[in-house]
């Protein structure tokens, strides 16, 4: 049975997928606490280790035949939409000399030179992972010397962008949230084939039926990294978008859109919110701001007093059960609620709620016995730091069909 190794186990999103695939993982670590437990909890059987990635002598780790670890954005490279890059200069200091207190200043991700170092030790026979588009284009030239020492110790990086609302694999269906990822594979070159990491997802073209979409750049020249063109009526910024997809019936190509879930299959109809015009009751009943109800009432005029999702992120407004939501972000993704009107159409009386942990690890793909250790805090962070299932799942499965039996 091939085996793989969990640099960065999170909330184990990756060690589901790979597991899904027929892979049995032997070893996992991570610096969080509860990150570990939901580790342990969830398999028996794998070693899980506490500790800095960084620290740890990757002599003392299991061989495995794959590697999967996904590591941040480049440390010195601007990230979610900030301008510039965070450094300890950005950061609160109580006096001049002083440390950055804890909470600001923690490694909360495995850097992208640690599975080289798994690699030199023990060659497996591919290394998986994965992270936003931008990890290979804000640092373009630090990206490809990265990629040139992959090269250099006799790996093919296979590289693929994908979307967790699009990839279907065995039983696992496309999920409802659209997460654009950069996936790869890098695989020893003595093993003489490549994966296949071209996304098919089902669509329907208007001409042909249902089809199996083909990915169409827009810019056909140089490496092809970049984000799903949505639809303006899709939830997202499409600012960065790089492809979609076309019908792969000759003479007809013309674009077709995947068929996507969702959330309102995920949504527990069962948890109950608060009154919107009662305030937060996280802060006291403190009154939301004037935009958020704005978005609230723009959501009950636009779906006639049906449910539907509130996104309180910049350019967020109100989509529909039957659409994915936006990212899960990696602070747990708090910027998804659930707003349900009432016979009066006010904002002030719509039943309104945050999406719960449970909720947005199913839009994650983990199954309802997918255990997840820690606090609200801690299991919230795990979900959004997750690698989707399906993805993950759908990357095991390719990279599985090529390695020796």
């Amino acid at each position: 049975m091939h085996t793989s190794a969990h640099l960065f186990t999170g909330g184990c999103g990756d060690v589901r997928g790979f597991a899904n695939a027929g892979f049995a993982p032997v070893f996992g670590a991570n610096h969080h606490p509860a990150s570990v437990r939901t580790a342990r909890a969830n398999w028996s059987g794998m070693h899980v280790r506490e500790a800095d990635i960084q620290t740890i002598d990757m002599r003392t780790v299991p061989k495995a035949t794959v590697l999967v670890g996904s590591p941040i954005c480049w440390e010195s490279t601007p990230s979610g939409g900030n301008a510039s890059a965070r450094t300890q200069d950005t950061l609160d200091f109580d006096e001049p000399g002083d440390k950055p207190r804890r909470s600001e200043w923690t490694q909360t991700r495995i850097t992208a030179w640690e599975p080289i170092r798994y690699a030199e030790v023990h060659r497996p026979l591919a290394y998986c992972g994965e992270n936003v588009p931008g990890f290979g284009t804000r640092n373009r030239a630090l990206f490809d010397a990265w990629l040139k020492v992959w090269e250099a110790m006799g790996y093919v990086p296979v590289l693929a962008c994908v979307n967790a609302a699009h990839i279907r694999v065995g039983d696992l269906g496309p999920l409802p949230q659209y997460r654009d990822r950069l996936v790869w594979a890098m695989v020893r070159k003595d093993i003489g084939r490549l994966p296949d990491l071209r996304p098919r997802p089902d669509a329907m073209c208007p001409d042909c039926g249902p089809v199996q979409g083909i990915q169409h750049w827009t810019n056909l020249r140089g490496r092809r990294v970049g984000s799903y063109n949505r639809k303006a009526s899709a939830p997202g910024p499409g600012r960065h978008s790089s492809y979609f997809y076309v019908c792969p019936t000759p003479r007809c190509h013309q674009r077709v859109e995947p068929i996507v879930p969702g959330i309102g299959e995920v949504i527990d109809r069962t948890v109950r919110g608060h009154r919107f015009g009662d305030g937060r009751p996280d802060r006291k009943s403190t009154p939301y701001g004037e935009q958020t109800r704005r978005r609230v009432q723009s959501g009950i005029d636009l779906f006639r007093g049906k449910p539907f999702i509130v996104t309180l992120r910049r350019n967020g407004r109100a989509t529909p059960l039957d659409e994915p939501i936006g990212t899960l972000t990696a602070q747990g993704g708090g910027h998804h609620y659930l707003a349900r009107p009432t016979d009066s159409l006010k904002a002030e009386d719509v039943e309104y709620r945050p999406l719960t942990v449970e909720e947005k690890a199913r839009a994650q793909g983990f199954p309802d016995h997918h255990v997840l250790e820690g606090d609200g805090p801690d299991r919230r962070l795990q979900v959004g730091n997750a690698v989707p299932v399906n993805v993950a799942t759908w990357l095991a499965t390719r990279v599985k069909e090529i390695l020796p039996t």
